[in-house]
Formats: C-alpha cells, sequence, structure tokens
C-alpha cells in the first residue's frame, strides 16, 4: 500500500481483486470518501491538461536532443 499526503487529505494506493471494487466503492461513498481507478486517475489528469501547447514536434524534439545530449 502506498501513500500520498496532500494537505489534509491522504491518497491511498491499494490494490485488491476486482470483485471487492463496488464494495470499496460503497464504503468510500458512506464515509465521504473518493474512491478511483488508477485508469480514472489518468483519465482525469489528461482531460485538465491543456489542449494547445503551443508547441511543434520540432520543437519537442529540439528540446528532447539538447536535454539528452547535452555536453558535461
Amino acid at each position: 500500500m502506498d501513500t500520498v499526503t496532500q494537505g489534509a487529505t491522504q491518497s491511498v494506493f491499494l490494490n485488491i481483486p476486482s470483485s471487492d471494487w463496488q464494495l470499496l466503492k460503497d464504503l468510500s461513498r458512506k464515509f465521504g470518501w473518493e474512491a478511483q481507478t488508477a485508469n480514472q486517475r489518468l483519465a482525469a489528469f489528461s482531460k485538465s491538461r491543456p489542449k494547445d501547447v503551443g508547441l511543434s514536434d520540432e520543437d519537442i524534439m529540439k528540446e528532447v536532443q539538447a536535454v539528452r545530449y547535452i555536453s558535461k
């Protein structure tokens, strides 16, 4: 089990059998907590990202090349 603390909220990551997911969701709802699968969390994160970042593929590749092959 992994945990992450964010202010007064603590995120807990559990691996549970699929058959117990509904039970966990019901218990979470009863206590006023939020239960999400990893896919749901990823979808919410992706949805919150900007759609137009103003960078071309070439700009991104130039930056990757600069960072990856920088002379040290």
